[in-house]
């Protein structure tokens, strides 16, 4: 790719060039296939990381040997699908070799478990590495932007650097890059991924002192060399055996987990391991298929005559049908899809008013309750709580306390009892995997900050997307896509997580039509 700026001035720019970028490219070159117009458009990418088209999950800072959280058919939908699994048959030899030689023991037991389904080429079943998908995407958006060029449809340029800030100029808007340029866009897509992860200590993404290494940024630079630190560290600390702490029991974290594990070097040296969320409750995995049978959200399904219902009504007879759940020890794995489609078909009566209510306020906290994950993680936590090698502590995060004797402890705050407590076992390795911080916090990227103080962007009440019109305007021709999406509607659908390949899809494609409208009638018009 050539980096180099060729011009101050282009038709659009992509802010951020992750799978939400990817897919708005991809489509919108589809459409110009489809129906050229009669005018080259010129495209700038503008991404601050070295890799384009990937983003963190599927890019090189996740690494070649961490899993999808679900199967491949839950998340990808047709028709990519299909197209994505032809790909991997055709390219699965060499995948399958880097997923071995960067990987360690439980992705070696992996190959093993799957060996037949791999040879058969049955793949929509499996958890598989998503750098794969990375590849596949990768691959997919450069051989299309190649060929419209080729047809002289577009002109690109990459930039790899950051953008700082933004000014509305005119028809179109000035960026401003952190290597003192400048470039002016007639159209703008936001496309930075979700808000960053919170640091919970220090302030600083990896601190190590003599007994303690504490990772805030477990991608930065990328995963495989912070394990590596992290063997290092393990290889000369005077701890014969080490304890290791994951704060959040999200995808990052239970990732964190098993990768860990999955390394002889590293799992070998630790003692213990614990899990620190106000839940205190890990993903589920296991689908109890006799009992899902009998169970049915009965508060959700009492709404179903009413006519007049509120956000909050829908809300609280989840709440209590999970609750139901709970007691009957009916994990998330078995109830989600009935309860999400109870609620869901229950949306369809809310007014756009309450239906922003539930994107906003409802959808991701009901999500937090839902959560499910592979066999292989919560596999990976039942054999180390067979070792007696595992703790889940149902709190928040407080501090890391150094005694006299150069030894650190957790503090957090513990959900049942609403006190500070501190843990008995020493600390020695932390992973910061809590969630993202929100748009009220004073330390949000600075772009975002400078937009939202010059009311280019307006936060909605979800604190972690912007409201947007029907085209994903924040403002004219200022364009969001991906997780800052969150809180809005669309074509009557309430959307409060935007981080599923599914929705990133369906709504990249929303905006490549709005794209490519208005420069098509701005050419009839001309």
């Amino acid at each position: 790719m050539d980096f180099e700026i060729k011009t101050n001035h282009t038709d659009i720019a992509f802010i951020g060039s992750g799978i939400s970028s990817s897919f708005t490219i991809l489509h919108f070159l589809d459409q110009l296939k489809t129906n050229s117009i009669n005018k080259k458009i010129s495209i700038t990418i503008i991404e601050k990381y070295p890799e384009f088209y990937t983003g963190i999950p599927y890019g090189i800072r996740s690494g070649f040997s961490v899993l999808l959280i679900t199967s491949l058919k839950n998340f990808l939908p047709e028709p990519e699908l299909s197209k994505f699994i032809k790909w991997l048959n055709e390219n699965k030899e060499w995948l399958l070799e880097e997923f071995r030689s960067e990987g360690g023991e439980l992705s070696s037991e992996w190959l093993s478990t799957h060996k037949e389904k791999l040879k058969n080429n049955e793949w929509e079943d499996l958890f598989i590495p998503r750098r794969f998908f990375g590849c596949y995407i990768d691959q997919k958006v450069k051989n299309n932007i190649e060929a419209a060029q080729k047809n002289d449809s577009i002109s690109i340029n990459f930039i790899n650097t950051e953008v700082i800030d933004l000014d509305k100029k005119n028809d179109g808007y000035v960026m401003s890059l952190d290597d003192g340029q400048k470039i002016i866009s007639e159209k703008v897509i936001l496309s930075v991924g979700s808000l960053p992860t919170v640091q919970l200590w220090k302030k600083e993404d990896l601190i190590i002192e003599d007994n303690l290494i504490f990772i805030n940024n477990p991608y930065k630079p990328n995963l495989k060399e912070i394990l590596k630190k992290v063997e290092v560290f393990l290889e000369s600390t005077s701890e014969k055996k080490c304890n290791a702490l994951i704060v959040g029991a999200n995808a990052s974290g239970l990732e964190m987990l098993y990768k860990l594990n999955d390394l002889e070097s590293i799992k070998s040296k630790i003692n213990k391991f614990t899990l620190l969320s106000t839940q205190g409750l890990s993903p589920d995995s296991i689908v109890d298929e006799e009992r899902k049978k009998k169970y049915a959200p009965k508060n959700l399904l009492s709404l179903v005559e009413c006519e007049n219902l509120t956000a909050k009504q829908i809300a609280e007879a989840t709440y209590r049908d999970l609750d139901l759940a709970d007691e009957i020890n009916l994990g998330a794995a078995s109830t989600v899809d009935i309860i999400s489609k109870a609620f869901g078909s229950l949306l369809t009566k809310l007014d756009q008013e309450e239906l922003r209510k539930f994107a906003c306020r409802y959808g991701n906290d009901i999500g937090r309750r839902q959560r499910c994950a592979g066999y292989h993680y919560s596999k990976t936590i039942d054999r180390l709580k067979e070792e007696n090698r595992f703790d889940h502590i149902a709190g928040r995060f407080v501090d890391i306390k150094k005694d006299s004797d150069n030894k650190y402890s957790l503090e957090y705050l513990d959900t049942k009892s609403g006190i500070n407590v501190t843990s008995e076992d020493s600390i020695n390795i932390v992973f910061n995997c809590i969630g993202s911080t929100n748009l009220d916090a004073t330390d949000i990227p600075p772009l975002l900050s400078k937009i939202v103080n010059k009311k280019l962007c307006v936060p909605n009440e979800s604190k972690i997307g912007f409201d947007v019109n029907e085209s994903l305007e924040a403002s004219s021709n200022l364009h969001i896509v991906g997780p800052l999406l969150a809180g809005n509607i669309f074509e009557g659908k309430a959307v409060w997580h935007v981080e599923h390949c599914g929705r990133i899809i369906w709504l990249s494609q929303v905006l490549a039509e709005k794209i490519y409208n208005y420069f098509d009638e701005y050419v009839v018009k001309n």
